[in-house]
């Protein structure tokens, strides 16, 4: 498991690199900016979770985060992809 959660880490950069090519070409949307970002960090904390054993303090912890990635992680992302890329057309 921890393998895959390093393996995750060392794509990030990889991963928001897709971000600028998706904005390139014209095929990023507010709403798919904000559903791969939540989808990729709710994921990374699931991963994270799996590395404590159940019903430990640290993988309540990243379970919680895991659903706080998703309820107010998506309004956020929608916000930062107004900030990063609609300003910049401006």
């Amino acid at each position: 498991m921890m393998t895959l959660f390093i393996l995750e880490i060392v794509v990030l950069p990889l991963y928001l690199l897709s971000f600028r090519i998706l904005h390139k070409y014209g095929q990023l949307t507010e709403n798919r900016f904000g559903l791969l970002i939540v989808s990729y960090l709710s994921v990374m904390t699931i991963t994270a979770s799996n590395l404590f054993t159940p019903m430990s303090a640290g993988r309540i912890i990243c379970d919680l985060l895991a659903i706080l990635c998703w309820f107010p992680g998506y309004w956020m992302a929608r916000r930062i992809y107004r900030r990063i890329f609609l300003r910049s057309k401006q």
